[in-house]
């Protein structure tokens, strides 16, 4: 067989094979087979185009253009300035909230006690100086403040004027060391003297009867005696006894009633005078604090 017939009868296979898959093709799809068989092949890509297409946006998001990370970092560093700006507004929200309760406890004591006409005034310094134990409010003697009022906070006894100025006093503390009050027990309603312990010391109560049945924890009060302070005001808690067989007296341990140190308003009770300020003469005058 020479190559012109070999090639003659490729040429006619190939168009008996064409015929045939035309035929073939026309039966299943007069009769549906022919969709069954595209949606075969057809549902395994449209799978795997889904995949590829979700991968490429994955990574087009990824390596975004410089455009795009522009934005990203602006969203940042607004949200950064907005969660700062409801940090300070929670701050300050608090702060309203516990000068709030401040207010609501002063007001709270001074309905305890109203028969005394009180002026509100805001600790503005504290003394550093070793020898005395005083603060500085910003009112004085215009505003009806003068030397010997008697001093409270909402807890209870601060102390007592000894320094005024036009527009400021000084108030020597409970705890300084020259500070003695007449006091009693709440419970066993001993009486004595609460005399302060300075810078480092311990503020106690002395002169206590030694048959005095005295309670750990008892708080003690002003007692009125002596016309230094009004009666009835908290001065603190016992928190020890000393007690001695060859003591005529009995000694208790107090703990103020008043944070010294978170201070910031008081109570100037401007109706009572005391009876005696000749206690702060014992100070020298250039050992007082400047006002």
């Amino acid at each position: 067989m020479n190559l012109d017939e070999t090639q003659q009868r490729i040429r006619w296979v190939t168009f008996a094979v064409l015929i045939g898959v035309t035929i073939l093709l026309l039966v299943l799809d007069s009769s549906g087979s022919l969709d069954n068989a595209f949606n075969f092949f057809e549902d395994p890509l449209t799978t795997v185009m889904g995949w590829t297409t979700t991968r490429v946006d994955t990574l087009i998001e990824t390596f975004a253009g410089p455009e795009d990370l522009q934005a990203a970092q602006a969203e940042i560093e607004q949200l950064r300035v907005q969660v700062q700006a409801l940090q300070r507004e929670n701050e300050e929200l608090r702060e309203i909230e516990g000068e709030f309760q401040l207010m609501q406890d002063l007001f709270n004591r001074a309905r305890e006690s109203p028969e005394f006409r009180r002026l509100t005034a805001s600790v503005i310094g504290y003394d550093t100086s070793p020898l005395f134990r005083s603060i500085i409010l910003d009112k004085g003697t215009e505003d009806g403040v003068f030397v010997g009022m008697p001093v409270e906070s909402a807890r209870g006894l601060v102390g007592q004027v000894f320094r005024t100025t036009n527009h400021s006093a000084m108030v020597i503390l409970i705890t300084d060391n020259i500070s003695s009050i007449p006091a009693r027990l709440g419970d066993s309603r001993a009486t004595g003297i609460v005399r302060g312990g300075g810078l480092g010391g311990v503020m106690a109560m002395d002169w206590l009867d030694l048959e005095a049945q005295i309670n750990i924890g008892e708080v003690v009060y002003t007692s009125g005696l002596g016309g230094r302070f009004p009666e009835d005001i908290a001065i603190g808690r016992v928190t020890d006894l000393e007690r001695r067989e060859a003591d005529l007296f009995q000694r208790a341990v107090v703990q103020p009633a008043v944070d010294f140190d978170s201070l910031e308003m008081v109570f100037v009770i401007t109706d009572f005078r005391t009876i005696d300020t000749t206690i702060f003469d014992t100070i020298p005058e250039d050992l007082l604090p400047a006002p």
